[in-house]
């Protein structure tokens, strides 16, 4: 089994340095904002980042910067000292969480930084990167990601996602970076041609049809009375009823039920915020106060007994919490430390649950999907399910529902043939 790269902070005179050790054993030392001077021009700092083989090479590294920076006039444009492609990627990456408000978005990014970029070319000396490096390692991506979707996996393997382009897209983003504050010239990932998303062809059922949702609600109701099934069966419920994202209904609070009008108020959901061994920072779940997009802001009306099952569970919970002396919670679906609830725990005795009655085993959005299927064959209108669905576009709903309701399907062929008879008689 091979040996992994570690990585670790260190204190260095007075300094947080970064020690990473190689898979080969090799050592080197980062030390990231290192102040070599300010510029004469602009009166604004100028930072380096720097790396070395040793600790003491890295003291003469910051000497030198300083000499260089104060033999070129000390004038220059705050421009970053980057030695290697990985420190130029996580200078980047410090300021494009800055960028971005979706934590998804920057948990997706890092992803692509950990997993792909990084790997193939952190080692490189930013100047020794070409446009054929980059071109070769992004076919060898795709004839990757083809062999796996041809393979009909639901999910690929880590590192073989359908995501090059857009992995390829960021590692433009991370030149056009270093050319704008780190002084490079030229940009080798502009010229490269990024091959085809391939496509599976595998199909993807994602809705329960009348027989199969027939079996589901018989199942449900067939589950013991346990805890964890209550819940289990309030969140399938609720999904189903509502058409919510499984992480917009365990951010609800009691105080978002309104039982005078029967809706359920969406405005926040849950988000991950991925772990960063670098820094000792462990993944948390965390709540964002604003929606999905600004159209996730909406009200949805419900049965009522959708919101009654809701209610007692919230105080099922908080009878929970007081018999063990914790403090009340608002939320609907708090562990029993009354923090926000992570979704996977849930979605796998999902997936396991649905699979074992042989139904597509889609998640939580299966619910999503099926609630709009009912909608469209029941005659609901494009804008009333747009609302519900919380879609800035109308177009959306309609790209991606419009084959979930067969019964349209063929009502369509009968009216044309009604209308044809008709003027044919």
């Amino acid at each position: 089994m091979k040996n992994k790269a570690q990585t670790e902070i260190i204190e260095y005179n007075g300094k947080k340095v970064t020690k990473k050790i190689k898979a080969n054993g090799q050592i080197s030392y980062s030390l990231k904002g290192v102040y070599i001077g300010t510029d004469v021009k602009t009166g604004k700092r100028v930072t380096a980042s720097l790396s070395a083989k040793t600790l003491r090479q890295l003291d003469r590294k910051i000497v030198e910067s300083k000499i260089n920076f104060e033999e070129s006039g000390s004038t220059v444009k705050e421009t970053l000292r980057i030695d290697t492609f990985e420190e130029l990627a996580e200078e980047w990456f410090a300021n494009f969480v800055n960028w971005v408000s979706s934590q998804n978005t920057i948990n997706r990014v890092r992803g692509y930084l950990d997993t792909y970029i990084i790997p193939q070319f952190g080692d490189y000396k930013i100047e020794q990167i070409e446009a054929s490096d980059i071109q070769i390692w992004i076919n060898h991506l795709a004839r990757k990601a083809k062999s796996s979707a041809e393979s009909g996996v639901l999910r690929a393997d880590k590192g073989n996602a359908k995501d090059f382009g857009a992995i390829a897209h960021k590692l433009s983003d991370i030149f056009d970076y270093g050319i704008t504050n780190a002084g490079l010239t030229q940009n080798p990932a502009k010229s490269i041609k990024i091959p085809p998303k391939p496509k599976s062809h595998r199909e993807r059922i994602m809705v329960l049809h009348d027989d199969d949702l027939a079996i589901w609600l018989d199942y449900l109701d067939s589950l013991d009375n346990t805890r964890a099934n209550r819940r289990f069966k309030v969140i399938c419920q609720t999904l189903l009823a509502s058409a919510l994202r499984i992480n917009e209904l365990l951010a609800l609070e009691i105080d978002d039920l309104d039982f005078k009008n029967n809706t359920i108020n969406v405005n926040k959901t849950l988000m991950w915020k991925s772990a960063n061994k670098k820094y000792g920072l462990k993944g948390e779940v965390i709540c964002k106060r604003t929606p999905k997009t600004d159209a996730g802001n909406r009200k949805i009306a419900v049965p009522e007994d959708i919101l009654i099952g809701l209610e007692a569970f919230y105080e099922e919970m908080n009878d929970y919490f007081s018999k063990h002396n914790l403090p009340q919670s608002k939320l609907i679906f708090p562990t029993i430390y009354g923090n926000y609830m992570c979704d996977r725990n849930e979605r796998t005795t999902l997936k396991k649950r649905l699979s074992a009655l042989g139904l597509p085993d889609y998640g939580f959005h299966l619910f999503r999907h099926t609630h709009a299927s009912l909608l469209l064959n029941a005659g609901a209108n494009w804008k009333e399910l747009q609302l519900r669905m919380g879609h800035k576009s109308i177009k959306t709903t309609m790209d991606i529902y419009a084959e979930l309701a067969p019964q349209k399907q063929f009502e369509a062929v009968n009216l044309y043939l009604d209308k044809i008879a008709e003027l044919t008689t």
